[in-house]
Protein backbone atom coordinates (compact mmCIF):
# COMPACT_ATOMS: atom_id res chain seq x y z
CA UNK A 1 0.00 0.00 0.00
CA UNK A 2 1.27 3.47 -0.86
CA UNK A 3 2.14 5.99 1.81
CA UNK A 4 0.37 9.29 2.39
CA UNK A 5 0.90 12.54 4.29
CA UNK A 6 -1.72 13.86 6.71
CA UNK A 7 -1.36 17.40 8.03
CA UNK A 8 -3.45 17.02 11.20
CA UNK A 9 -4.58 14.52 13.82
CA UNK A 10 -5.30 14.85 17.56
CA UNK A 11 -4.49 11.28 18.53
CA UNK A 12 -1.70 12.02 21.01
CA UNK A 13 -3.83 14.35 23.14
CA UNK A 14 -6.82 12.01 23.07
CA UNK A 15 -4.65 9.10 24.21
CA UNK A 16 -3.24 11.17 27.07
CA UNK A 17 -6.71 12.24 28.20
CA UNK A 18 -8.54 8.94 27.71
CA UNK A 19 -5.69 6.49 28.29
CA UNK A 20 -4.14 4.18 25.75
CA UNK A 21 -1.09 3.64 23.59
CA UNK A 22 -0.13 5.00 20.22
CA UNK A 23 0.87 1.60 18.88
CA UNK A 24 -2.55 -0.01 19.22
CA UNK A 25 -5.79 1.51 20.43
CA UNK A 26 -9.50 1.80 19.67
CA UNK A 27 -9.31 5.33 18.31
CA UNK A 28 -9.45 6.47 14.70
CA UNK A 29 -5.68 6.11 14.27
CA UNK A 30 -2.90 3.96 15.65
CA UNK A 31 0.53 2.95 14.43
CA UNK A 32 -0.19 -0.71 13.74
CA UNK A 33 -2.97 0.22 11.32
CA UNK A 34 -1.03 3.14 9.88
CA UNK A 35 1.94 0.84 9.21
CA UNK A 36 -0.05 -0.60 6.31
CA UNK A 37 0.95 2.65 4.54
CA UNK A 38 4.78 2.55 4.77
CA UNK A 39 6.65 5.83 4.49
CA UNK A 40 3.64 7.91 5.54
CA UNK A 41 3.91 11.22 7.37
CA UNK A 42 1.51 12.10 10.19
CA UNK A 43 1.37 15.54 11.79
CA UNK A 44 0.45 15.14 15.46
CA UNK A 45 -1.18 18.25 16.94
CA UNK A 46 -1.19 19.13 20.63
CA UNK A 47 -4.60 20.73 21.22
CA UNK A 48 -5.67 22.35 24.47
CA UNK A 49 -9.20 22.24 25.77
CA UNK A 50 -10.06 25.82 26.84
CA UNK A 51 -10.34 24.61 30.44
CA UNK A 52 -6.54 24.29 30.38
CA UNK A 53 -5.85 27.84 29.19
CA UNK A 54 -4.95 29.05 32.70
CA UNK A 55 -2.20 26.41 32.75
CA UNK A 56 -1.55 26.30 29.00
CA UNK A 57 2.21 25.90 29.04
CA UNK A 58 2.19 23.32 31.83
CA UNK A 59 -0.48 21.18 30.17
CA UNK A 60 1.15 21.37 26.74
CA UNK A 61 4.43 20.18 28.25
CA UNK A 62 2.61 17.17 29.70
CA UNK A 63 1.26 16.32 26.25
CA UNK A 64 4.66 16.82 24.67
CA UNK A 65 6.35 14.52 27.19
CA UNK A 66 3.72 11.83 26.52
CA UNK A 67 4.16 12.19 22.76
CA UNK A 68 7.93 11.83 23.00
CA UNK A 69 7.68 8.73 25.20
CA UNK A 70 5.22 7.09 22.82
CA UNK A 71 7.49 7.72 19.84
CA UNK A 72 10.48 6.33 21.68
CA UNK A 73 8.53 3.19 22.57
CA UNK A 74 7.67 2.67 18.91
CA UNK A 75 10.94 3.44 17.13
CA UNK A 76 10.55 0.28 15.10
CA UNK A 77 7.51 1.80 13.37
CA UNK A 78 7.83 5.57 13.52
CA UNK A 79 10.47 8.27 14.02
CA UNK A 80 10.10 11.99 14.74
CA UNK A 81 11.09 14.34 11.93
CA UNK A 82 12.56 17.82 12.27
CA UNK A 83 13.77 18.51 8.74
CA UNK A 84 12.66 17.65 5.21
CA UNK A 85 15.66 15.34 4.94
CA UNK A 86 14.43 13.38 7.98
CA UNK A 87 11.17 12.67 6.16
CA UNK A 88 13.00 11.46 3.06
CA UNK A 89 15.24 9.20 5.16
CA UNK A 90 12.23 7.60 6.85
CA UNK A 91 10.56 7.10 3.48
CA UNK A 92 13.69 5.40 2.19
CA UNK A 93 13.65 3.02 5.14
CA UNK A 94 9.88 2.44 4.92
CA UNK A 95 9.28 3.96 8.35
CA UNK A 96 6.46 6.25 9.40
CA UNK A 97 7.27 9.89 10.14
CA UNK A 98 5.83 12.02 12.96
CA UNK A 99 5.90 15.81 12.83
CA UNK A 100 4.85 17.75 15.92
CA UNK A 101 2.46 20.71 15.86
CA UNK A 102 0.82 22.99 18.41
CA UNK A 103 -2.88 23.67 17.82
CA UNK A 104 -3.26 27.16 19.19
CA UNK A 105 -0.60 29.47 20.56
CA UNK A 106 -1.95 29.66 24.12
CA UNK A 107 1.06 27.74 25.44
CA UNK A 108 3.40 30.58 24.44
CA UNK A 109 1.80 32.68 27.19
CA UNK A 110 2.78 35.87 25.40
CA UNK A 111 6.50 35.08 25.03
CA UNK A 112 8.25 34.43 21.72
CA UNK A 113 11.11 32.93 23.74
CA UNK A 114 8.79 30.03 24.60
CA UNK A 115 8.32 29.45 20.87
CA UNK A 116 12.08 29.00 20.54
CA UNK A 117 12.02 26.43 23.35
CA UNK A 118 9.22 24.52 21.65
CA UNK A 119 11.26 24.53 18.45
CA UNK A 120 14.21 23.01 20.32
CA UNK A 121 11.81 20.36 21.66
CA UNK A 122 10.80 19.40 18.14
CA UNK A 123 7.73 21.48 17.29
CA UNK A 124 7.77 22.33 13.58
CA UNK A 125 4.24 23.69 12.99
CA UNK A 126 1.76 25.83 14.90
CA UNK A 127 -1.90 26.53 14.30
CA UNK A 128 -2.03 30.14 15.48
CA UNK A 129 -5.41 29.96 17.20
CA UNK A 130 -8.09 27.47 17.96
CA UNK A 131 -11.63 28.82 17.55
CA UNK A 132 -11.29 31.71 19.95
CA UNK A 133 -9.14 34.74 20.62
CA UNK A 134 -5.73 34.32 22.15
CA UNK A 135 -2.69 36.59 22.45
CA UNK A 136 -1.80 35.98 18.79
CA UNK A 137 -5.10 36.66 17.01
CA UNK A 138 -8.85 36.09 16.91
CA UNK A 139 -10.19 32.66 16.05
CA UNK A 140 -12.92 31.91 13.51
CA UNK A 141 -15.72 31.93 16.09
CA UNK A 142 -14.94 35.45 17.34
CA UNK A 143 -17.62 36.75 15.02
CA UNK A 144 -18.36 40.00 16.84
CA UNK A 145 -14.82 41.29 16.69
CA UNK A 146 -13.29 39.34 13.78
CA UNK A 147 -9.91 40.84 14.55
CA UNK A 148 -6.65 39.84 12.95
CA UNK A 149 -3.11 39.44 14.26
CA UNK A 150 -2.06 41.35 17.36
CA UNK A 151 1.37 43.01 17.56
CA UNK A 152 2.50 39.95 19.52
CA UNK A 153 1.03 37.73 16.82
CA UNK A 154 3.06 39.49 14.16
CA UNK A 155 6.22 38.97 16.20
CA UNK A 156 5.34 35.27 16.49
CA UNK A 157 4.97 35.01 12.71
CA UNK A 158 8.37 36.62 12.19
CA UNK A 159 10.00 34.26 14.69
CA UNK A 160 8.34 31.19 13.14
CA UNK A 161 9.67 32.09 9.70
CA UNK A 162 13.12 32.76 11.14
CA UNK A 163 13.15 29.35 12.85
CA UNK A 164 11.67 27.44 9.92
CA UNK A 165 8.35 26.56 11.54
CA UNK A 166 5.18 26.16 9.47
CA UNK A 167 2.52 28.83 10.04
CA UNK A 168 -0.91 27.15 10.09
CA UNK A 169 -4.01 29.34 9.53
CA UNK A 170 -6.72 26.72 10.12
CA UNK A 171 -9.07 28.04 12.85
CA UNK A 172 -7.86 31.62 12.27
CA UNK A 173 -10.28 34.50 11.64
CA UNK A 174 -10.58 35.85 8.11
CA UNK A 175 -8.84 39.07 9.14
CA UNK A 176 -6.07 37.00 10.67
CA UNK A 177 -5.65 35.02 7.45
CA UNK A 178 -5.14 38.18 5.43
CA UNK A 179 -2.76 39.57 8.05
CA UNK A 180 -0.68 36.39 7.79
CA UNK A 181 -0.62 36.78 4.01
CA UNK A 182 0.73 40.33 4.47
CA UNK A 183 3.21 39.52 7.24
CA UNK A 184 4.82 36.39 5.85
CA UNK A 185 7.56 36.21 3.27
CA UNK A 186 7.38 32.49 2.58
CA UNK A 187 4.57 29.95 2.17
CA UNK A 188 2.03 29.15 4.88
CA UNK A 189 -0.65 26.48 5.15
CA UNK A 190 -4.14 25.58 6.34
CA UNK A 191 -3.59 22.10 7.73
CA UNK A 192 -7.22 20.98 8.05
CA UNK A 193 -9.74 23.25 6.32
CA UNK A 194 -12.21 22.85 3.46
CA UNK A 195 -13.89 25.09 0.87
CA UNK A 196 -16.47 27.57 2.13
CA UNK A 197 -18.09 27.78 -1.30
CA UNK A 198 -19.35 24.21 -0.84
CA UNK A 199 -19.93 24.35 2.92
CA UNK A 200 -20.50 27.75 4.51
CA UNK A 201 -18.83 27.02 7.82
CA UNK A 202 -16.48 29.70 9.18
CA UNK A 203 -13.80 27.03 9.66
CA UNK A 204 -13.58 26.69 5.89
CA UNK A 205 -11.71 28.90 3.43
CA UNK A 206 -13.13 31.24 0.83
CA UNK A 207 -12.15 30.91 -2.81
CA UNK A 208 -10.10 34.09 -2.44
CA UNK A 209 -8.17 32.57 0.46
CA UNK A 210 -7.55 29.42 -1.58
CA UNK A 211 -6.28 31.61 -4.41
CA UNK A 212 -3.83 33.29 -2.02
CA UNK A 213 -2.53 29.94 -0.78
CA UNK A 214 -1.92 29.00 -4.40
CA UNK A 215 -0.11 32.25 -5.17
CA UNK A 216 2.01 31.92 -2.02
CA UNK A 217 3.04 28.34 -2.80
CA UNK A 218 1.20 27.13 0.29
CA UNK A 219 -1.03 24.18 1.13
CA UNK A 220 -4.56 23.27 2.27
CA UNK A 221 -5.41 19.90 3.83
CA UNK A 222 -8.83 18.30 3.28
CA UNK A 223 -10.70 17.92 6.59
CA UNK A 224 -12.88 14.80 7.02
CA UNK A 225 -15.34 16.32 9.53
CA UNK A 226 -18.86 16.09 8.02
CA UNK A 227 -19.92 19.53 9.26
CA UNK A 228 -17.01 21.04 7.29
CA UNK A 229 -17.69 18.89 4.22
CA UNK A 230 -21.37 19.53 3.54
CA UNK A 231 -23.01 21.02 6.66
CA UNK A 232 -24.39 17.59 7.49
CA UNK A 233 -23.91 15.03 10.22
CA UNK A 234 -23.66 12.25 7.65
CA UNK A 235 -21.45 12.32 4.58
CA UNK A 236 -19.51 9.76 2.54
CA UNK A 237 -16.41 9.86 0.39
CA UNK A 238 -18.61 11.42 -2.31
CA UNK A 239 -18.71 14.61 -0.27
CA UNK A 240 -14.96 14.52 0.31
CA UNK A 241 -14.31 14.27 -3.42
CA UNK A 242 -16.63 17.20 -4.14
CA UNK A 243 -14.55 19.22 -1.70
CA UNK A 244 -11.31 17.89 -3.14
CA UNK A 245 -12.24 18.81 -6.70
CA UNK A 246 -13.12 22.35 -5.63
CA UNK A 247 -9.92 22.76 -3.61
CA UNK A 248 -7.87 21.61 -6.58
CA UNK A 249 -9.72 23.96 -8.90
CA UNK A 250 -9.17 27.01 -6.70
CA UNK A 251 -5.86 26.30 -4.94
CA UNK A 252 -4.25 24.21 -7.68
CA UNK A 253 -3.23 20.57 -7.82
CA UNK A 254 0.19 21.40 -6.37
CA UNK A 255 -1.22 22.91 -3.16
CA UNK A 256 -3.87 20.49 -1.87
CA UNK A 257 -3.58 17.40 0.29
CA UNK A 258 -4.94 15.68 3.39
CA UNK A 259 -5.74 17.05 6.84
CA UNK A 260 -7.99 14.33 8.24
CA UNK A 261 -8.47 15.67 11.80
CA UNK A 262 -8.60 12.05 12.98
CA UNK A 263 -9.29 11.79 16.73
CA UNK A 264 -10.14 15.48 16.84
CA UNK A 265 -13.58 14.86 15.35
CA UNK A 266 -16.51 12.95 16.83
CA UNK A 267 -18.01 12.12 13.43
CA UNK A 268 -16.41 10.96 10.20
CA UNK A 269 -17.61 10.06 6.71
CA UNK A 270 -19.60 6.84 6.92
CA UNK A 271 -17.10 5.04 4.69
CA UNK A 272 -13.92 6.62 6.09
CA UNK A 273 -14.20 6.11 9.83
CA UNK A 274 -10.60 5.26 10.67
CA UNK A 275 -7.12 5.07 9.26
CA UNK A 276 -7.33 1.62 7.65
CA UNK A 277 -10.20 2.86 5.47
CA UNK A 278 -7.80 5.38 3.93
CA UNK A 279 -6.90 2.56 1.51
CA UNK A 280 -10.16 2.77 -0.43
CA UNK A 281 -10.04 6.58 -0.41
CA UNK A 282 -6.53 6.66 -1.84
CA UNK A 283 -7.39 4.07 -4.48
CA UNK A 284 -10.37 6.11 -5.58
CA UNK A 285 -8.24 9.26 -5.61
CA UNK A 286 -5.98 7.66 -8.22
CA UNK A 287 -8.97 6.67 -10.33
CA UNK A 288 -10.48 10.16 -10.09
CA UNK A 289 -7.37 12.26 -10.66
CA UNK A 290 -4.88 9.92 -12.33
CA UNK A 291 -1.68 8.54 -10.85
CA UNK A 292 0.47 11.69 -11.10
CA UNK A 293 -2.02 14.15 -9.61
CA UNK A 294 -3.16 11.65 -6.99
CA UNK A 295 0.44 11.23 -5.82
CA UNK A 296 0.62 14.99 -5.28
CA UNK A 297 -2.62 15.07 -3.32
CA UNK A 298 -1.84 11.93 -1.37
CA UNK A 299 1.62 12.91 -0.17
CA UNK A 300 3.87 15.00 -2.38
CA UNK A 301 2.27 18.43 -1.91
CA UNK A 302 2.49 18.46 1.88
CA UNK A 303 6.06 17.20 1.75
CA UNK A 304 6.92 19.87 -0.81
CA UNK A 305 5.60 22.76 1.29
CA UNK A 306 7.42 21.42 4.34
CA UNK A 307 10.55 21.27 2.20
CA UNK A 308 10.11 24.95 1.46
CA UNK A 309 9.60 25.88 5.13
CA UNK A 310 11.61 23.60 7.41
CA UNK A 311 15.26 24.44 8.04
Amino acid sequence: MKGYADAHCDTAVKLFEKGGALRKNGLQLDLERMAAFPGSLQVFALWLDPKYYPIALRQTMKYLAFYKKELERNRDLIRPVFTYEDILENQKEGRLSALLSLEGGEALEGETAVLEVFYELGVRMMTLTWNYRNQIADGVLDGETGGGLTPFGKSVIRKMEELGMAVDVSHLSDAGFYDVAKCTEGPFLASHSNARALCAHPRNLSDDQLRILRERDGFVGLNFYPAFVAEKNEVTQEGLFRQLYHLVEKAGEDHVGLGSDFDGIDRTPADLRQVEEMASFLERMEKEFGRETAAKLRQENLLAVLGRILK
